[in-house]
């Protein structure tokens, strides 16, 4: 299983891995992780760097520390994440791919009925 490229530092993309599990619901609110050691050694990287990353997820609010037991994830995380990546969607990839299909002369209706057809809905 391959996670990491060389696009972005690695403790970024392990944070985003981490997001993405909660995301999908593989790890859940007051779930532990994997301690640091064996986290680099599961995704064979130094344990500096997944400190990093689980740091800077710590800091966000989307794990805590319990001292002397482990790191877990906070409650409503993924709710955090969703509002967190919500915005940076809408305006980096969703208006821009609005703009691509206006430019493309794509109708509006096309459009609508892709969307309602994503979200289960009758157009």
């Amino acid at each position: 299983m391959k996670i990491f490229n060389d696009d972005s530092p690695i403790y970024l993309q392990l944070r985003r891995h981490i997001e993405e599990l909660i995301l999908n619901r593989i790890l859940s609110e007051e779930d532990a992780i994997p301690s640091l050691r064996t986290m680099a050694k599961d995704y064979k990287l130094n344990p500096l760097t997944v400190s990093n990353a689980v740091g800077a997820l710590v800091e966000e609010g989307i794990l805590y520390k319990k001292r002397g037991i482990g790191i877990f994830v906070s409650p409503d995380s993924r709710n955090h994440i969703i509002a967190k990546r919500s915005e940076s969607f809408i305006t980096d990839t969703l208006e821009p791919a609005l703009r691509s299909a206006r430019q493309l002369e794509i109708p509006k209706l096309i459009i609508t009925q892709r969307l309602n057809a994503l979200y289960g809905e009758e157009s």
